[in-house]
């Protein structure tokens, strides 16, 4: 059997330029023919998406003579029934069906052999859509003659809980032989901070290994990560190498809108060289031990969170949308404090906010790592962590402290001061960035700071 694709180009909003969905057809060729990556997401969750850009894609693609369902493959992204309407996941499973039925027309072969479900918090709803999705293509088998088994089904994590019971939800799609599970970092990181959704992610890479071996089914672990450290850094030209260490174990990585429109070709590929050469090796190993630290840093973070949501909604509203997404109002998260859900938005939005607020989002586990070296654990939380210094280097450079001490308080400069001299960081912000992110944050500033960091959010 072939092994999967190894780099997925996505269409993530999380660039400063602005991509029409009439444009993501030459984009998904472009990923391949420039970008080097092997598999497109095809994007329906919270996206305006037409329902025929998959078979517009498989049609361009033969035209241009690239290896259809051999060495270039489509992965839609469903909208989840349990978030979105009914009928939206329905026309996007017709739509991945579709795409095979043309490209074994045109190709000979299946365009799409993975769909992705995401934001999966429970197995019942897995089993549901792979079910619908089996009945669709064994009406296409029937019917019309297309042999193309059902694609395989994969599950999208992106919660802190989910990601530590990753074993669970593998399980109700496994069927033998081989299968793919996406480890999201982004929304983990929005509701649980990012220590809690870093630890988390390590320790279902390690659980999924053990998996493997003790019961032999082929586990291929998907990692869906961004530029900022808070969504995972996989794809900063900075940290690309130490992240892709820390979360060995992943045997396909997301190259995301940002590393391929905001960083020049250069820092790319140092980005995918990185990626490649780490992928499918050996996790490192991460126990139980993550598990307690994770749960304690999660509710740190939610608690000193909850007192900033305001700010951070009045921001959001400023946040440019680079992609045809239904606006983060209408399909925003929520964050969970004792009995209450707190609305806030996407992850990509959300992210950029804080940025802009003066305050980079990976600084936000500021308590708990200053409680950590109170204690004298901080270097148990670095052992797990190794990349976890190294992002707080490299968010440095974006705290500006007199933005946020003016938007935010005195009390949160205080708090986040004190982490950074925990971790021995020293906040030294570009004075091109510090001026820029001083100014109002209306759209036009919101880009330009932007820019300067290499990523929207």
């Amino acid at each position: 059997m072939r092994e999967p694709p190894l780099l997925m180009a996505t269409q993530h909003p999380d660039s400063t330029v602005k991509v029409s969905v009439q444009e993501e057809v030459g984009e998904a060729i472009q990923a391949y023919t420039l970008f080097g990556c092997d598999e497109v997401m095809v994007d329906y969750e919270g996206k305006l998406t037409p329902y025929a850009q998959p078979k517009e894609i498989v049609c361009k693609a033969v035209e241009l003579g690239l290896p259809v369902g051999e060495g270039f493959f489509l992965t839609p992204r469903l909208p989840n029934p349990t978030l979105e309407e009914w009928e939206r996941t329905m026309l996007s499973l017709e739509a991945a069906l579709l795409a095979n039925y043309y490209s074994r027309r045109l190709a000979g072969a299946d365009a799409v052999r993975w769909v992705v479900l995401p934001m999966v918090e429970d197995v019942d709803t897995v089993r549901l859509v792979r079910r619908v999705l089996e009945r669709k293509a064994a009406v296409y088998r029937e019917e019309l003659g297309t042999p193309s088994p059902p694609a395989q089904l994969v599950p999208l994590l992106e919660d802190v809980r989910a990601l530590l019971e990753a074993e669970r939800y593998v399980r109700a799609v496994a069927a033998g032989g081989e299968v793919r599970v996406f480890l999201g970092k982004s929304d983990a990181a929005v509701k649980s901070g990012h220590v809690a959704s870093s630890l988390a992610l390590a320790y279902a890479l390690s659980e999924l290994y053990r998996l493997e071996r003790e019961e032999g089914v082929k586990v291929c672990p998907i990692l869906g990560m961004g530029s900022p450290p808070f969504r995972g850094g996989l794809n900063n030209p900075s940290l690309a190498q130490i992240e892709a260490r820390q979360y060995s174990g992943y045997w396909t990585a997301t190259v995301q809108s940002a590393v391929r429109y905001d960083a020049t070709y250069g820092e790319f590929l140092k980005v995918r060289e990185a990626v490649k050469g780490g992928a499918r090796g050996k996790p490192r190993g991460v126990g139980p031990e993550a598990v307690e630290l994770a749960r304690r840093a999660e509710s740190s973070y939610r608690a000193f969170v909850a007192r900033y949501l305001e700010a951070v909604g009045r921001v959001a509203q400023h946040v440019p949308q680079t992609r045809e997404r239904v606006p983060w109002r209408e399909y925003g998260r929520a964050l969970k404090l004792d009995d209450r859900l707190l609305s806030v938005p996407r992850a990509i939005v959300f992210t950029a906010a804080w940025y802009t607020l003066g305050v980079p989002p990976t600084l936000l586990d500021a308590p708990f790592i200053a409680e950590l070296s109170e204690r004298g654990r901080l270097d148990e939380l670095l052992d797990l962590l190794p990349a976890l210094r190294l992002e707080w280097e490299y968010d440095a450079r974006f705290y500006v402290p007199g933005v946020a001490r003016r938007r935010l308080g005195d009390e949160l400069v205080e708090v986040v001061n004190s982490a950074l001299d925990a971790m021995g960081v020293q906040a030294e912000p570009d004075d091109t960035y510090a001026r820029t992110l001083a100014l109002n944050p209306v759209e036009e500033q919101v880009i330009a700071a932007a820019r300067l960091r290499g990523f929207l959010g």
